[in-house]
């Protein structure tokens, strides 16, 4: 059987939130985008999908997408197009969060709990002496490690405007390392009328203030995100190692005309031609693979006459006593592949015993084709 594909449409996907399977229990598309279809309370701001390779959903998924309702949408329903081609006969899991808007005493307490947490660990990693700072990890370390704590912190929540945290600023770092070089004993006091007692507690009161500082940068970093539009999670689905339907497995044949070159120049050229058929096997899949690897392939196949180069030199071929080829191929048009690479010659021999191969006889000469391919489906199940 003949296959025909199209492209650039989308099967159609059902989510049951109550059973927490698709399509009433059938198998995924496969090696196709999907559209995924489900139910949204009005409430529900945003929709999203993260697609994982298995059941760890602690890592970073292989795909997400989302669905925002718009002003004027009042249904209670959602779509979200899945641009990512499952593979044939695998299991995938599937993560679905439903976003609603957060309140503003979420927003709040959101804000209240980062602060917590950066400003603990800053009071654990700068320590204050009575003449120095002394900083337990690197600015940089400290920078990373604080981008994951709001990171951590902000896990269930999101915003409509597609404004994501960063990470921290350079100033952030750079007031770090500004604490990191600061010597409190070159730093200038007015404490000559000061007893002891005093201009130590100027020092202190010095350090305190550059941490209070860091402090304020870092809130105020903070806040930009966490006051902006904030979406959170306020439902959860998931769906673990779902599987996906069996893909007919296809056979690319070719049947068209190859010439052949033997030797000599322009002017005193020996070649010849032949119709050939043989098999494609592409570098990638259509659905995985940029459009130059699904396209381009390793062509192998047979020259189905022998190559009359001369009247006295006729080539034919090791074993089917035919000419065989083997090189790349690459489809410039929907049926039309260009093939081009080597043929396996041998030198005619009158014996027909395939017993009689002579080594000394085969030879390779470059070849250039042009055939017809026909996708074949191999069974008829999917």
């Amino acid at each position: 059987m003949v296959s025909l594909h199209t492209s650039g449409q989308y099967e159609a996907v059902t989510f049951n939130y109550d059973k927490s399977f698709f399509n009433e229990g059938q198998m995924l598309p496969a090696e196709s985008k999907f559209m995924l279809n489900g139910e949204a309370a009005r409430d529900v701001q945003m929709v999203e999908v993260r697609v994982y390779e298995t059941a760890d959903f602690q890592r970073n998924p292989l795909y997400t997408a989302v669905w925002k309702r718009h002003e004027s949408n009042s249904r209670n329903t959602f779509a979200i197009p899945v641009n990512y081609p499952l593979r044939s006969n695998e299991k995938y899991s599937f993560l679905i969060n439903y976003y609603m808007p957060a309140s503003p005493q979420q927003q709040q307490q959101l804000m209240k709990q980062l602060e917590e947490a950066l400003w603990s660990y800053l009071d654990q990693s700068i320590l204050v002496s009575r003449s120095s700072f002394e900083m337990r990890k690197h600015p940089r370390n400290m920078v990373s490690d604080m981008n994951a704590i709001v990171v951590e912190g902000l896990s269930f929540y999101t915003n409509r405007i597609n404004y994501e945290f960063t990470g921290f600023s350079d100033i952030v770092r750079d007031k770090l390392y500004q604490i990191r070089k600061l010597n409190l004993r070159k730093a200038k006091f007015n404490v000559f009328d000061k007893t002891d007692d005093d201009t130590r507690n100027l020092r202190l009161q010095f350090a305190g203030r550059q941490i209070e500082a860091i402090k304020v940068l870092v809130s105020k970093e903070v806040a930009q995100y966490a006051n902006a539009n904030l979406l959170m999670v306020y439902d959860s689905r998931k769906v673990v190692n779902y599987s996906t339907e069996k893909t007919k497995s296809i056979l690319a044949v070719n049947v068209g005309y190859a010439g052949v070159y033997n030797e000599g120049s322009f002017d005193d050229l020996s070649s010849g031609s032949a119709a050939f058929a043989g098999i494609s096997i592409p570098f990638g899949k259509k659905a995985f693979s940029a459009p130059f690897w699904s396209k381009a392939s390793i062509s192998t196949g047979v020259l189905l006459e022998n190559i009359d180069f001369s009247e006295t030199n006729v080539a034919t071929g090791p074993i089917i006593k035919r000419p065989i080829y083997f090189g790349l191929g690459y489809r410039a048009l929907p049926f039309i592949r260009l093939n081009t690479g080597l043929t396996v010659l041998q030198s005619m021999n009158t014996s027909t015993d395939l017993a009689d191969l002579d080594l000394d006889k085969l030879y390779l000469r470059p070849f250039i084709g042009l055939s017809i391919e026909f996708d074949f489906w191999l069974g008829i199940n999917k």
